[in-house]
């Protein structure tokens, strides 16, 4: 019977422990900031959805009914297209307004800025749209599908007190919840393409006359550090 009860010892002493460690595990120490699972950009997170770009304007001008730079406009508009589009650039007209007539003399000058710059004219759909009115001064709108990037949620929000010392509060040595919010929307504005969130764009091929030129010199045991003439760095003079 000695052998059985050395067993059980053993095996209370083995929980006694592995209770001793999940206990650690299940209850961080609140003094140090690794130890809690606090991290903004789940709170936050940085998503893709679907979007539209427009173009409103008011015809009138232009013996073909465009001001140069509506001309312009569309143009740059169009090139957007060619880099951002995810379907097909729609010319919406209004209808019972004060611009009927003018938009009306406008659509084969804006289909011709349109397919200047580089789009196909099976990309082009025209539609209408139904005015404020019969005084609404309607703009012509241009617009297209497209990608764009944001915070799911408005920021500012302050679901906890940070004086009261509840949860998400300094105290606990968490981050407040709106903490980052700005940042990662931000963060969505100012990067080009919303598509980088979804992938890396490729590499760029390689300069290989850098690379010949690198090799040969390693090859010579010669340093492979650029060098500039002195002329091209600048000083100032401490006196």
């Amino acid at each position: 019977m000695r052998p059985v009860f050395s067993l059980s010892v053993r095996g209370l002493a083995a929980l006694a422990v592995a209770g001793a460690l999940a206990g650690c595990v299940r209850q961080p120490d609140p003094t140090i900031t690794g130890s809690i699972s606090d991290d903004h950009a789940v709170r936050h997170p940085i998503v893709v959805t679907q979007g539209m770009a427009t173009l409103d304007f008011l015809p009138g001008g232009g013996a073909g009914g465009l001001t140069d730079r509506q001309v312009a406009d569309i143009s740059e508009f169009a090139g957007q297209w060619r880099a951002k589009g995810r379907g097909q650039i729609a010319i919406e007209i209004p209808k019972g307004g004060s611009t009927d007539v003018q938009s009306a003399h406008a659509v084969r000058e804006i289909k011709v800025a349109i397919q200047n710059a580089g789009v196909s004219p099976r990309a082009i759909i025209q539609t209408t749209y139904a005015a404020n009115g019969p005084t609404h001064l309607a703009p012509v709108r241009l617009s297209y599908p497209t990608l764009k990037a944001g915070v799911p949620h408005d920021c500012g929000q302050w679901p906890d007190d940070l004086g009261y010392g509840g949860p998400g509060t300094p105290s606990e040595n968490r981050q407040y919840w709106n903490f980052g919010c700005a940042q990662q929307q931000n963060i969505a504005a100012m990067v080009e393409d919303p598509e980088d969130f979804i992938r890396p764009r490729a590499e760029t091929p390689s300069s290989a006359t850098r690379r010949t030129t690198v090799i040969g010199k390693y090859q010579k045991g010669e340093p492979t550090a650029t060098t500039y003439p002195k002329d091209n760095v600048s000083t100032q003079d401490d006196n």
